[in-house]
């Protein structure tokens, strides 16, 4: 009988033993959860050029270098390591709560198109993410104030805009010149690259009036693309904004606008 409580005993403090070391370890500010890169931002970045951006996620502050699997040669500096600050009703595990600061020095030859990424932590390496690569040439920032008719950035086509919706209800507008018969072709990139941007995109006549509207219209992705073939030459506007109207720092998106 003696034997049979021993080894029930032996069986409690066994079992016993993950959760105290568990407690242990939540109180010594230890955690089990892995890395996590939620998203680069702004995650568009340039050719000939220092690229300057943070990366969100969770437990990066002890990261000590970002990794290119397929430039190896590339390397990339961390600026900074520290807390981020998580905007209001915002879950944390969406939109991070630690960031780098990070520069890229990228020559004018390097090829355009998705760059891999990941970063190397203490704790493990962060699952594979992806920056998107722009010749320097076509990229247009967005610039604020730009959240109407009157006051619109000045594009041109082919360009493609690197910008944000960087508050609730925020709308950015451009306006372009088009030709009769002229196909345009406008795609937004956000949700593919991490972003918290659900965008709705639309084409307006020069007098404002909405021509087409696109919302979650790449199979896979809540990402938009516009298709229009103008009847006349004229002056007209695009506009992106969130589908939910909301905004922040992770609302970050490139729209491409070029021809058919």
């Amino acid at each position: 009988m003696s034997c049979i409580r021993s080894l029930l005993f032996l069986a409690v403090l066994a079992a016993a033993l993950p959760c105290s070391r568990a407690a242990e370890d939540k109180k010594g500010g230890k955690t089990n959860e892995p890395p996590k890169v939620i998203g680069a931002f702004p995650f568009a970045v340039s050719t000939g050029a220092t690229n300057k951006f943070k990366v969100r996620g969770l437990n990066l502050t002890n990261a000590t270098a970002l990794r290119f699997p397929t430039a190896e040669k590339l390397s990339a500096e961390i600026k900074s390591r520290g807390k981020a600050a998580v905007p209001e009703k915002a879950d944390a595990k969406k939109v991070g709560d630690t960031q780098l600061e990070v520069e890229l020095a990228l020559p004018n030859d390097f090829p355009p198109g998705d760059l891999a990424f990941f970063i190397n932590t203490p704790d493990g390496d962060t699952d594979t993410n992806q920056l998107r690569v722009i010749e320097r040439t076509i990229l247009f920032d967005e610039k604020e104030p730009n959240g109407g008719f009157r006051k619109p950035n000045q594009i041109k086509v082919p360009q493609t805009i690197r910008g944000s919706i960087e508050a609730p209800n925020d709308v950015d507008v451009f306006q372009f010149s088009g030709k009769a018969g002229q196909k345009l072709r406008v795609e937004s990139l956000s949700v593919r690259y991490g972003s918290s941007l659900d965008p709705i995109v639309a084409l307006h006549d020069s007098k404002g009036h909405t021509l087409v509207t696109s919302d979650d219209d790449v199979p896979g992705s809540a990402d938009a693309v516009v298709r229009f073939t103008f009847a006349k030459d004229g002056s007209y506007f695009l506009s992106v904004m969130d589908a939910h109207d909301r905004g922040g720092p992770t609302y970050s998106y490139l729209l491409v606008v070029g021809e058919e």
